[in-house]
């Protein structure tokens, strides 16, 4: 299965998922001979000059790994931050020549929009094209390793995945460097746009981990859960910055402890 969709256009990210629950549930040599399998189809799309199933599937096996060594979602989240740095540097040096033509395409529609009186700074726009690539590659590996351990304990246990992801809370520690980076670090020098999207991904997945473990212990049902992922669709951007601020200040005062369950 691995293979086979990873030879198969968009299906990448179940051969990430596969790759990932064999590498929690048997450990990191049957997961690397998996793998070494699963990179035949991905270098195979290297060659056609897409390395997204290569860098997704790669990056999931390295958290499946240090989610199995580890046993802590907070660890493959700061993990994940790594992986993702490293991806965009990937990306940006397979994907050069294709990111000038978006590059001269926007500014192409930016120029005739404003009829030509306002100029797009072409460095600043590549910056922010990596950024949210690397974020959403890492969030792609991300998604793919939640699928694979919920069928790790579909198999081996069930609801045992529940339980630990309601309970994914980012310590206040990592909150506070995090934040730290984030404020000092375009005056270090570090390229803002490009590293802030992946910076904020640990607050986006501890706040639907908030989300879900406060819906779970008011028992309100599913129906919450779907309209959040409505709104996700509809209103992205604000209620993805309303789950970077719920997850920041669950880190200080645990959201979840204070509210009452419902039994």
């Amino acid at each position: 299965m691995a293979v086979i969709t990873a030879m198969l256009p968009l299906l990448y990210w179940v051969s990430a998922a596969a790759v990932g629950l064999i590498t929690l549930r048997r450990g990191l040599t049957d997961g690397l001979g998996i793998l070494a399998w699963v990179l035949l189809p991905a270098g195979a799309w290297i060659v056609a000059g897409d390395p997204t199933p290569l860098s997704v599937i790669a990056g999931t096996f390295i958290l499946a790994a240090v989610l199995r060594q580890s046993v802590s979602w907070v660890q493959t989240l700061g993990a994940a931050m790594i992986v993702g740095l490293f991806t965009s540097l990937l990306l940006d040096a397979m994907l050069g020549d294709l990111l000038n033509q978006v590059i001269s395409m926007v500014q192409e529609m930016f120029r005739q929009s404003v009829e030509g009186q306002v100029q797009l700074d072409s460095e600043g726009l590549r910056l922010l094209l990596l950024g949210g690539f690397g974020a959403v590659h890492t969030a792609m590996m991300l998604s793919s390793l939640v699928l694979a351990r919920w069928w790790q304990a579909l198999i081996y246990n069930p609801g045992g995945f529940r339980g630990e992801f309601h309970a994914l809370r980012i310590p206040p520690l990592m909150s506070g460097i995090i934040l730290l980076i984030i404020v000092a670090g375009p005056h270090l020098g570090l390229e803002s746009a490009r590293w802030l999207p992946m910076l904020l991904l640990p607050w986006i997945m501890a706040g639907v981990a908030l989300l879900h473990g406060s819906v779970a212990k008011r028992d309100l049902g599913r129906s919450w859960l779907i309209m959040f992922y409505i709104s996700t669709v509809v209103f992205g951007p604000y209620v993805i910055t309303l789950l970077v601020f719920a997850a920041f200040i669950d880190s200080f005062v645990d959201i979840r402890r204070r509210i009452p369950a419902r039994n």
